[in-house]
Formats: structure tokens, C-alpha cells, sequence
């Protein structure tokens, strides 16, 4: 969950209000955990139109492409670049991709294979494909979700545009199942638009680290009320079983708050099910996020291949945020 209110102070692209919407999806073929994002034409809220693109990585310098193996958890559309967490666990431990808002190919071939076919290009069925352009990997092997003693596993990332330099803002990913609490880390942008701040040997160190004491933390959202003030951070915690909504918290060093109850058991918490991704729009004022379809404790989703997957996208003023957690 990103948009042109991340990638611009006037929260337009061009002309244009966009909203971009990842999705992800499982399955048996070479498109496994393929991952997909809707560009939405957000200019007049009352009249929502979208387009599917599809991320791809470049293969063998650049003559191909694969699908992104990601379950799209986090984006940001910083500038001109985008930036999207990966699942390439298996292959060369890339935990995020970059991809440029200015290189959007369009498919000549309607199949469903990924890549270069027989005449032409094909992109499993979707008109436009988005190459990428770098990525960043986790220093010294893959991610690993066992534990919080071992390299993470991004579920989520935003952007804070309230600190000094703006920075990039990332959670991993626990089962709300279980009792390992997430940690977040920031990230600041460098000079060149849209990459990550790297020291004299190109590598990207965090500028800040924290542990919380929530589990099963989906999405988060870093804001200061002041340019370079204290954060606060918004942390959304997917609880686990069908149809229970989350919780909404906000965190800093000196404590946590909980969202008001819709009701008296817990399970009623105005908030919603398994959102992930956070982005504030700060022109608007509101933040934007999207409802996920249910998932079981590994993370998959559940129900049968048919099944209509039930998703929302929605915004809510920050400060009614606030008021739901004073």
C-alpha cells in the first residue's frame, strides 16, 4: 500500500492522485507467491478505475524476466522509484526490489507464461510489466521468521517523510500465533532519489532499531508531530481466527496505547482484519491501508482456489486515529 501522497509533498504524480495496491497470490506453478500491483486512478474517489501491472526481475542481462516472487506485505512509492519487499527467500536472499515509476513495458503476447515467448513478451495475461532496476539483500544469508535473534524477515515498510532525512520504516513478520515479539527498523534515503543511504562499502545500515513487546505486528507507520521530532509509531497486530478484526497501537519509547473496543471482548477491536501495509498521506492528512484476505498461522491464505477473496481499501483521518487511542 503506497501512493503519490508518498512519493510527492503535493501528493500528485504529474497531475494525478495514485494509489498503488499490492497483491500476492499462492500456488503450484512458476508463478508461485507472483505478486501484482494495481495502479488506481484515484482523481475522482467517487469513479475508482485501476490497471494491473506486474513486477518482473530481469534475467540474463536483461534479454528475460521472472515474476516477483512477494506477497506484496510492503511498498513505498518514494519519489520516482518504488520499493517493494520480496519473498526470494529460496534463491538470492533479496528482501527488497526497486523499481522505476518511469520503465513500464508493455506485454505484446497474451499468455500465461512470464517473460520473453515465442513473438514477443508475455506477462500471464496483464498488459504491463515494471522491471527492476536493483535490490537490496540481508548481509550474511536469508531471513529467517523463527525467532527475533535472527535476520528478519520484512512484512512491512513505509515511509516517514517527519524525519530528518525522510526515511523508510520496516516491521517483520511473526504469526500472530505465536509469542516472538517484532522488531522495526529506519532506513534513511540518501541524495539519490528514491535509494537508501549506504556507507563507504555500499552497504545499508540502519539508523534506528527497536523491540516491541507486540506479536503477530503486520503494517507500520513511523510520524512526528514536529519535522524531526520524537516518533510515534502505528503498528496494526493481525490477531489470529476467523473473522476477528486487530488492534491498532501506538507505540514510542515510553509506552503503548491500544485502539477503543467496538465491544467488550477484544475480538471486536475497531480495527481492520489482517491489514498490513500503512501510508499516510500527508497533504490529506489520512492514512490509507487495505484488509487482507484471511490467512492461517504460516501465513497462507485459506480457503478453496475459488474462493473471492474479501478485501477492503480504505482511508481514516490520522487525528481520528489519535482520538480512538488517547
Amino acid at each position: 500500500m503506497t501512493s503519490s501522497g508518498d512519493a510527492d509533498n503535493d501528493g500528485v504524480w504529474g497531475t494525478n492522485k495514485v494509489i498503488l495496491s499490492g497483491w500476492g497470490q499462492n500456488g503450484t506453478t512458476t508463478t508461485d507467491h507472483m505478486g501484482r500491483i494495481a495502479f488506481i486512478d484515484a482523481n475522482d474517489p467517487n469513479n475508482l478505475k485501476y490497471r494491473w501491472v506486474l513486477p518482473v526481475i530481469p534475467l540474463n542481462g536483461g534479454t528475460d524476466y521472472r515474476a516477483l516472487k512477494s506477497h506484496m506485505g510492503g511498498m513505498v512509492w518514494y519519489q520516482d522509484k518504488l520499493i517493494v519487499t520480496s519473498w526470494e527467500k529460496d534463491s538470492d536472499n533479496n528482501v527488497m526490489y526497486i523499481f522505476d515509476m518511469k520503465r513500464i513495458l508493455q506485454a505484446t503476447v497474451n499468455s500465461s507464461a512470464v517473460g520473453k515467448v515465442s513473438g514477443g513478451w508475455s506477462a500471464d495475461g496483464y498488459q504491463y510489466v515494471m522491471p527492476a532496476v536493483g535490490s537490496y539483500s540481508l548481509a550474511g544469508g536469508a531471513c529467517s521468521s523463527t525467532n527475533d535473534d535472527s535476520r528478519p524477515c520484512f512484512g512491512s515498510i513505509s515511509l516517514d517523510c517527519g524525519s530528518v532525512p525522510d526515511s523508510l520504516v520496516a516491521t517483520e513478520w511473526f504469526s500472530s500465533g505465536g509469542t516472538e515479539p517484532a522488531r522495526i527498523w529506519r532506513y534513511d534515503f540518501s541524495s539519490e532519489p528514491g535509494y537508501l543511504a549506504t556507507d563507504s562499502s555500499s552497504h545499508v545500515n540502519a539508523s534506528a532499531a527497536y523491540e516491541t513487546n507486540a506479536v503477530g505486528l503486520q503494517g507500520v507507520l513511523s510520524h512526528s508531530v514536529t519535522s524531526g521530532g520524537t516518533p510515534n509509531f502505528y503498528v496494526d497486530d493481525a490477531r489470529g481466527g476467523v473473522g476477528q478484526h486487530g488492534i491498532l497501537w501506538r507505540q514510542n519509547t515510553s509506552g503503548a496505547t491500544a485502539a477503543a473496543n467496538c465491544g467488550r471482548d477484544i475480538m471486536y477491536a475497531c480495527w481492520g482484519q489482517h491489514t498490513e501495509s500503512m501510508s499516510y498521506w500527508w497533504s490529506t492528512g489520512r492514512v490509507w491501508t487495505l484488509t487482507e484476505w484471511a490467512a492461517d498461522s504460516t501465513g497462507h491464505w485459506t480457503g478453496t482456489d475459488h474462493a473471492i477473496p474479501q478485501r477492503v481499501l480504505f482511508s481514516v483521518p490520522l487525528a481520528s486515529m489519535d482520538s480512538s487511542l488517547s
